[in-house]
């Protein structure tokens, strides 16, 4: 056969196509494991050595010399880096879509993986956690690796879930209670989840975000109205929560004031389906209105009649937590800084969705101080279970909600959490249908949490015996 020879301008064109088409390949390759993996969670992935990130084994001395990238996160770039710490089974789900992984371990002992993903990506790490492992959350998210090793360096969730810090704390303030639960109105809390799932969205990077966050601190405000001892700030200390800052309101405790008590729900909300747009639809009804709107009412009750704290009392309203619990994190960790002394913390996310023969609300088991989860035990049993509801218990996994920042910081931390359905689920999550028209244009549901936050606030900070003059209605005092 003659042999067939080509022009050196035709074999550079050939060469060119070539790499382009391999590159092209490449691509397509490197998304294929996230892909399988989320349409096929159970299927058994056979990683090769070309499409398994590396996982650098740590030294005696627990260090190791991973990748050294830390160009800035930013949330307008999609393709900007971003460090999750999460565990190492989420992580072996997820490794199509991270990159030069290390393990580590947290202060339990609890196996860990640290990762390179992209800001782009962390919405199909969250479908992954969802769908296939039933639940919410699942990391940690930082700007470099050097904050995502400082963080897992200094956990303390060992000591947050093991040590004995609520032995001061008795049922012994039922006037307070008793005369606070009634006072919950359902139309209240569905006006307050209305008004927020309202926005386009809530997304941490967008405006929305941002002035939704400044109504809800606005609104605080307002019940708090010539009251000296309550403040509200916007927290703002967050290096990777965009534009969104927390909220929180304090009000000074009487006689104990450098004992804190912290309620708190996360005020963003997401769309699992188009995550990094900042027009995103995502009304977040349930997830998480429905824990701000809880945290509102129990405010608006417990200021109506002018109660004092014998402890200071923080409600929060949380940053970012659907992109790695980050405005949670950064209030922690300041506390935690700056010695702070937190003595119990109330995690209200989603509060508002039952549906089929589940219990009233499920006690989240997991990354939760041991003492504290008796606490609410007790506080169901003596104030909610002779009204007739019922409670479970359910396991949540690592990072699935804001409590978990606080357990990572030492702080005595615990949850709340609706039933959902019968598989234990809210299936309009993180979609456009997270609405009150899915939950019957009712937040019935909200209002059971509302009292049972009413009575974790009564009995935790206490009730001093003070009159307070001054806030929006007359004085209320009580012993307790």
């Amino acid at each position: 056969m003659k042999p067939f020879f080509l022009s050196p301008t035709t074999l550079l064109l050939y060469l060119l196509i070539s790499m382009v088409m391999l590159r092209s390949d490449d691509m397509r390759a490197a998304q294929a494991p996230a892909v399988g993996a989320l349409a096929a969670p159970h299927a058994q992935h056979i990683a090769t050595a070309a499409d398994t990130p590396r996982l650098h084994p740590a030294r005696i001395d627990g260090t190791s010399t991973p990748p050294t990238a830390t160009t800035p996160w930013s949330e307008t770039d999609p393709f900007a880096p971003v460090y999750i710490v999460t565990s190492r089974d989420t992580y072996q789900g997820i490794r199509g879509l991270a990159r030069d992984a290390v393990a580590r371990r947290d202060s339990t002992g609890m196996p860990l993986v640290i990762a390179e993903t992209r800001a782009d990506r962390l919405g199909e790490i969250g479908r992954y956690v969802h769908v296939s492992e039933r639940r919410c959350g699942g990391f940690f998210a930082f700007s470099n690796r050097a904050q995502a090793e400082a963080f897992v360096g200094a956990d303390r969730s060992r000591q947050a879930m093991t040590k004995s810090l609520l032995a001061s704390y008795t049922l012994d303030n039922q006037d307070t209670v008793n005369h606070w639960m009634p006072q919950v109105q359902e139309q209240r809390l569905y006006d307050t989840i209305n008004h927020l799932s309202s926005y386009r969205n809530r997304y941490y990077a967008s405006s929305f975000g941002k002035t939704s966050a400044e109504w809800i601190r606005t609104h605080w405000q307002s019940l708090a109205t010539g009251r000296s001892d309550i403040t509200t700030e916007l927290f703002t200390a967050c290096a990777n929560c965009s534009t969104q800052p927390s909220v929180i309101l304090t009000i000074t405790g009487w006689d104990l004031p450098n004992e804190v008590v912290v309620l708190g729900a996360h005020l963003d909300s997401i769309n699992a389906n188009n995550r990094t747009d900042l027009n995103q639809l995502a009304p977040g009804a349930d997830d998480d209105a429905s824990g701000i709107a809880t945290l509102t009412e129990t405010l608006r009750i417990a200021l109506s009649e002018g109660w004092r704290p014998r402890r200071t009392v923080k409600f929060m309203g949380y940053a970012a937590e659907e992109v790695g619990l980050r405005g949670s994190n950064a209030i922690a960790q300041s506390f935690r800084s700056s010695g702070v002394n937190v003595v119990g913390v109330l995690q209200l996310d989603m509060t508002n969705y039952k549906s089929g023969a589940v219990p009233d609300m499920n006690l989240i088991a997991d990354y939760s101080n041991a003492d504290l989860k008796n606490f609410y035990v007790a506080l169901f049993d003596t104030y909610l279970a002779p009204m007739g509801l019922t409670r479970g218990s359910v396991t949540c996994g690592y990072a699935c909600s804001d409590h978990a920042s606080w357990t990572n910081a030492g702080y005595p931390a615990a949850m709340m959490f609706e039933a959902g359905d019968p598989n234990g689920d809210f299936p309009y999550i993180h979609t456009t249908s997270d609405t009150l028209a899915t939950m019957g244009e009712s937040a019935q549901n909200s209002v059971k949490f509302a009292q049972f936050a009413l009575a974790y606030l009564a009995e935790t900070a206490k009730t001093a015996r003070v009159r307070v003059t001054g806030g929006p209605a007359p004085v209320f005092r009580v012993g307790g």
